[in-house]
């Protein structure tokens, strides 16, 4: 326990710079290394080298500050400590991130995030090089957002090339990248994107600020960012949106929104998110307005029936079954002949082997996923149809609303359909159709008071404005959507003139 109070007390912005300090904080750690390096060959001029193995690269090291510091002119003058720090900081070294360090925190930060340092014991002074190692994977296909006529890459976890991808799509000069330090622990970088002369200063700085405020040990999955920063934290509706997908996420930058970026992490988050774009693909805007429209209605029908099906079918087999025709009246209950569990009861064990079958594939390795989803749809349910544990019919309408919950373009928006389905499943069986009508409206009602950073959630249906109509269930041409979301309060309102 002393121990560590001692590495607290050496880990501060007091604390003097010095090779014995870092040794003390990072010494006991496999991958520290520690050179004393003489400046010209002058024992007079000691410096020491450190940093982290694996971190770094060896050979930037090498080339750019262990040859001029030893083996070229430029501190042939030097004499001392102090005139060695004077002739690094004009850039005697050959690097263009240098950074003058005169206190441990900083010091052992930059250490830690792949910088090679230089210190200087008696001028009590370091400089850090970043050195970075590159350890991030290639830029690929995005896996989770399917693209059909569009761009194929997508983010990868390095900041840094997360941001530079965003640059190339959006080469306006008032893009602003401005970057801050969560987790006490992780200290994980997160970016801050938006574009100045578009959006609101006032959800600027409250991004901002609900960022700041976190105070965490870690930053490693974005649930930890999405929990902290979101209005109705009790809401299973997601408020933020994710993408994998650089355009469209510079899409919605132009569009007055705010983008985060979190190092380590090849997804991109937007925010505000309303409930409209959960239901929006990026390809609604690629093909033909038309085409795109019918699209779009299909996926809202889509979301209605899979929220709703399953409640509805226990309601009118159970309470009103007066509502069917006569002929299809009599194929249910003949279908259900030998079936010896209610009606609810069969929908919720088709609902939760339904739910068994998506959580297998998942967790799976793919080929093995595929194969129990396969094996689990179609012979075991024939099984169980055969063994008379649950009825045709029933499983015709659970299979319908499983594949219309596929076409939900977002997967946190898909896993709160499927929560409040069984929601509406339970409303229904309790009192039919009465039930599940109190189920849609409590919904409606919950949709309703739900605002995400100042922004009803429903927008644009709650909109004063008609024009921002124009894009939600069906979508008008481009070029008559000429002014950008008025629930944003954009600095600049038109996209064209």
């Amino acid at each position: 326990m002393p121990a560590v109070n001692e590495e607290n007390n050496l880990y501060n912005k007091t604390a003097d710079v010095s090779s014995d300090n870092v040794r003390s904080i990072l010494g006991s750690n496999a991958d520290y290394v520690s050179r004393v390096i003489l400046v010209r060959d002058k024992p007079e001029i000691p410096s020491v080298l450190v940093y982290m193995e694996g971190l770094v690269d060896i050979k930037l090291i090498n080339d750019n500050i262990l040859k001029p510091l030893s083996q070229e002119g430029q501190f042939d003058s030097c004499n001392t400590e102090e005139d060695a720090a004077r002739l690094i900081s004009m850039g005697k070294i050959y690097s263009s991130s240098m950074k003058l360090r005169t206190n441990m925190k900083d010091l052992t930060d930059d250490i830690l995030a792949g910088s090679a340092a230089i210190i200087l014991n008696d001028a009590k002074t370091a400089f850090t090089f970043e050195a970075k190692a590159s350890l991030s994977r290639a830029i690929s296909e995005p896996t989770g957002e399917n693209v059909i006529k569009g761009a194929k890459d997508s983010f990868i976890e390095d900041l840094r090339t997360n941001t530079a991808l965003c640059r190339i799509k959006l080469t306006s000069p008032y893009l602003a990248i401005e970057q801050i330090r969560l987790g006490k622990q992780t200290k994980s970088n997160i970016a801050i994107l938006y574009v100045k002369n578009i959006a609101k200063s006032k959800l600027i700085d409250e991004v901002k600020q609900r960022l700041e405020s976190i105070d965490i040990d870690r930053v490693l999955d974005a649930g930890v960012i999405e929990g902290a920063i979101v209005d109705d934290k009790y809401s299973a509706f997601p408020q933020i949106q994710y993408t994998e997908r650089i355009d469209r996420f510079c899409s919605s930058l132009v569009e007055g929104r705010v983008g985060i970026l979190i190092d380590g992490l090849p997804t991109a988050y937007i925010v505000p998110g309303t409930l409209l774009q959960f239901l929006q693909a990026p390809d609604d805007y690629s093909f033909q307005f038309i085409i795109a429209s019918i699209v779009r209605f299909i996926r809202f029908m889509s979301m209605f029936i899979t929220l709703v099906l399953p409640g509805f079918y226990i309601s009118i087999t159970s309470f009103h079954p007066e509502m069917l025709p006569a002929e299809l009246a009599f194929s249910i209950v003949a279908s259900r002949v030998g079936v010896p569990f209610p009606m609810f009861v069969e929908v919720l064990i088709l609902l939760l082997a339904f739910e068994l079958l998506i959580e297998a594939g998942v967790r799976l390795p793919k080929v093995i996923g595929q194969t129990v989803s396969i094996v689990g749809g179609l012979v075991v349910g024939q099984a169980a149809v055969e063994a008379k544990l649950v009825s045709p019919a029933t499983v015709m309408i659970i299979a319908i609303t499983a594949i219309a919950g596929f076409l939900m373009p977002n997967q946190d928006f898909s896993n709160a359909i499927r929560l409040w389905r069984l929601i509406l499943a339970i409303f229904g069986s309790i009192i039919g159709m009465f039930g599940l009508t109190f189920g849609l409206i409590f919904l409606l009602y919950h949709w309703c008071k739900m605002e995400t950073f100042s922004v009803p959630y429903l927008d644009p249906f709650v909109a004063s404005e008609d024009e921002q109509l124009q894009d939600t269930i069906f979508r008008l041409p481009l070029f008559s959507m000429k002014k950008r979301p008025s629930s944003l309060d954009p600095k600049n309102k038109k996209r064209m003139e």
